[in-house]
């Protein structure tokens, strides 16, 4: 049983590498296994977030990979990017990273490095802030010189183009609430 189920493994890995996460690389792409562990700030003492989704967004604009985080607050996602140039010694790449869990407020890293270490894999760290009616309510993020209004808009379109739906909130923030991990159903 466990040799059928290898082979059938190795046969779809073969015919659909973009399935498995085992895409072919040449010398200009970069693969490895991002892992984010999601948690609440330490300043609520960095207890891990479960569901929450995490999507991984190449430097090209394209989604590489979303995934719901585990009891642990953590997910590995295979991920294969360009190499990037700006590192001519290293091949490695970079992602940005986008959270988002129900009673949280978004966060967004925009440099998130893939095979720093010639390791095959990539690790980010994120801690979301709980929706408060008491301050402004809006994502957080970090390794980007943007306005916020450039932030907000762009992670709506990455929102909006997996089909996440908002939060429903109890407590009036004055605005629309933060994303939800939860896909739209039509």
């Amino acid at each position: 049983m466990v040799q059928k189920s290898l082979f059938i493994l190795f046969i779809i890995a073969y015919l659909f590498p973009s399935l498995t996460g085992f895409e072919k690389t040449n010398a200009n792409t970069v693969s490895a296994i991002l892992t984010a562990k999601v948690t609440t700030t330490s300043e609520e003492h960095s207890t891990p977030i479960n569901n929450a989704q995490i999507i991984v967004i190449n430097s090209s604009g394209g989604i590489v990979g979303t995934e719901l985080t585990n009891s642990e607050g953590e997910v590995n996602i295979p991920v294969t990017v360009q190499k990037d140039p700006r590192f001519p010694m290293k091949k490695m790449g970079e992602v940005t990273v986008i959270a988002v869990a129900n009673g949280y407020n978004e966060y967004v890293d925009f440099n998130v490095p893939i095979n720093e270490f010639d390791d095959n894999t990539g690790t980010v760290f994120i801690p979301l802030w709980s929706i408060d009616p008491t301050r402004r309510n809006e994502p957080q993020y970090l390794n980007g010189s943007f306005h916020r209004f450039t932030v907000f808009e762009m992670l709506d379109y990455y929102a909006e183009k997996i089909g996440l739906k908002r939060q429903e909130i109890k407590v009036d923030i004055g605005k629309e609430p933060p994303w939800s991990p939860d896909l739209k159903v039509d």
